[in-house]
């Protein structure tokens, strides 16, 4: 057998493997910019306000043609429902916060829409849609959901159809 030797003549040097340290921070700084990114972006242009007649009216300016949701209660003298022709309809009325001070008022617009039952004096309406400039709120397809204030009033027991008796 052969006996061999080896000897370092300094060409052949190893170099020290740098640590992976500084590539697992930049790693990680972006991952998290990622993150935040889509986050700040999927809130920013998805997102759909939730607004009274008077807190519309207060910010009006911010708010004219962004999607909203308009909360108030229906008045009864404004409802106007317009057949155009045979395709098109109108659906016109006016949202106030409270029927005691009824103004501000906001005018609803629903095109192609029918006219809900439910639409009368002092229902309660939740509509979604956007504002134009004029401060016509313009009701979304679909976008016009209504409460009957009689709806949920409590019936007294004796007036019950089937004569129920108390327990």
């Amino acid at each position: 057998m052969a006996d061999t030797t080896w000897t370092n003549d300094g060409k052949d040097i190893l170099t020290e493997t740098k640590s992976n340290r500084l590539k697992f921070i930049i790693g990680g700084v972006l991952l998290v910019a990622a993150i935040a990114y889509l986050v700040v972006n999927a809130m920013s242009g998805n997102t759909q306000l939730y607004k009274t007649v008077n807190e519309y009216y207060a910010e009006q300016g911010r708010l004219t043609d962004r999607d909203l949701r308009i909360a108030g209660v229906v008045v009864g003298d404004s409802i106007q429902f317009i057949e155009v022709d045979a395709q098109t309809t109108r659906l016109e009325f006016d949202v106030v916060d409270d029927l005691d001070n009824p103004e501000p008022k906001l005018h609803i617009v629903a095109i192609n829409e029918p006219k809900p039952d439910l639409l009368q004096h002092k229902a309660q309406a939740l509509i979604e849609g956007r504002a134009d400039e004029n401060g016509v709120f313009m009701v979304n397809p679909g976008g016009l959901l209504l409460k009957c204030p009689t709806r949920y009033e409590e019936l007294d027991p004796a007036d019950h159809p089937d004569g129920i008796p108390q327990q």
